[in-house]
Protein backbone atom coordinates (compact mmCIF):
# COMPACT_ATOMS: atom_id res chain seq x y z
CA UNK A 1 0.00 0.00 0.00
CA UNK A 2 1.11 2.99 -1.21
CA UNK A 3 1.33 5.84 2.08
CA UNK A 4 0.45 9.43 1.24
CA UNK A 5 -1.28 12.44 2.87
CA UNK A 6 -4.63 13.04 2.27
CA UNK A 7 -3.48 17.14 2.03
CA UNK A 8 -1.19 16.11 -0.92
CA UNK A 9 -3.26 14.28 -2.99
CA UNK A 10 -6.91 15.49 -2.47
CA UNK A 11 -8.19 13.18 -5.60
CA UNK A 12 -10.93 11.11 -5.90
CA UNK A 13 -9.33 7.61 -7.86
CA UNK A 14 -11.24 5.94 -9.96
CA UNK A 15 -10.47 1.93 -10.75
CA UNK A 16 -10.63 0.40 -14.28
CA UNK A 17 -10.40 -3.77 -14.44
CA UNK A 18 -7.90 -5.28 -16.52
CA UNK A 19 -8.54 -8.91 -16.49
CA UNK A 20 -9.42 -9.16 -12.91
CA UNK A 21 -6.11 -6.05 -12.66
CA UNK A 22 -7.32 -3.06 -11.10
CA UNK A 23 -5.82 0.28 -13.01
CA UNK A 24 -6.00 2.99 -10.74
CA UNK A 25 -6.49 6.36 -12.45
CA UNK A 26 -7.36 10.25 -11.66
CA UNK A 27 -9.91 11.77 -14.07
CA UNK A 28 -10.03 15.52 -12.79
CA UNK A 29 -11.78 18.83 -14.48
CA UNK A 30 -13.93 19.26 -17.34
CA UNK A 31 -13.44 19.99 -21.19
CA UNK A 32 -10.42 18.96 -23.64
CA UNK A 33 -8.54 16.02 -22.21
CA UNK A 34 -4.58 16.17 -21.60
CA UNK A 35 -3.72 12.76 -20.35
CA UNK A 36 -0.26 12.09 -18.15
CA UNK A 37 1.83 9.54 -18.23
CA UNK A 38 4.44 8.73 -15.15
CA UNK A 39 7.54 6.87 -16.11
CA UNK A 40 8.44 3.84 -13.70
CA UNK A 41 9.28 4.08 -10.50
CA UNK A 42 7.16 6.75 -10.29
CA UNK A 43 2.91 7.13 -9.91
CA UNK A 44 0.01 9.99 -10.48
CA UNK A 45 1.25 11.75 -7.30
CA UNK A 46 3.88 12.70 -9.52
CA UNK A 47 1.46 14.97 -11.42
CA UNK A 48 -0.63 15.94 -8.49
CA UNK A 49 0.33 19.82 -8.84
CA UNK A 50 -0.31 20.16 -12.25
CA UNK A 51 -3.65 18.24 -11.95
CA UNK A 52 -4.64 20.33 -9.26
CA UNK A 53 -3.62 23.92 -11.49
CA UNK A 54 -5.48 22.34 -14.46
CA UNK A 55 -8.65 20.96 -13.49
CA UNK A 56 -10.01 24.50 -13.92
CA UNK A 57 -8.96 24.67 -17.49
CA UNK A 58 -9.25 20.53 -18.52
CA UNK A 59 -9.83 17.66 -18.17
CA UNK A 60 -6.83 15.87 -16.41
CA UNK A 61 -6.48 11.94 -17.25
CA UNK A 62 -3.49 10.66 -14.97
CA UNK A 63 -3.31 6.59 -14.91
CA UNK A 64 -0.77 4.65 -12.39
CA UNK A 65 0.67 1.97 -14.31
CA UNK A 66 -0.43 -2.11 -13.08
CA UNK A 67 2.21 -2.14 -10.42
CA UNK A 68 2.85 1.21 -9.54
CA UNK A 69 0.78 4.22 -7.00
CA UNK A 70 -2.44 2.56 -6.50
CA UNK A 71 -3.06 0.15 -9.16
CA UNK A 72 -2.90 -2.84 -8.42
CA UNK A 73 0.66 -4.83 -7.86
CA UNK A 74 0.00 -8.92 -8.90
CA UNK A 75 2.71 -11.45 -9.17
CA UNK A 76 4.43 -12.15 -12.49
CA UNK A 77 1.72 -15.27 -12.68
CA UNK A 78 -1.24 -12.57 -13.00
CA UNK A 79 0.71 -10.53 -15.26
CA UNK A 80 2.93 -10.48 -17.91
CA UNK A 81 4.99 -7.40 -17.23
CA UNK A 82 5.34 -7.29 -20.87
CA UNK A 83 5.62 -3.99 -22.96
CA UNK A 84 2.80 -5.51 -25.40
CA UNK A 85 0.76 -5.89 -22.30
CA UNK A 86 1.75 -2.27 -20.86
CA UNK A 87 0.30 -0.47 -24.10
CA UNK A 88 -2.73 -2.65 -24.66
CA UNK A 89 -3.41 -1.45 -20.52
Amino acid sequence: MVNFRREHYPFVGHTLDRDGIGLHYLDEGAGEAVVMVHGNPTWSFYYRRLVLGLRGQCRTIVPDHIGCGLSDKPDDTRYQFTLERRVAD
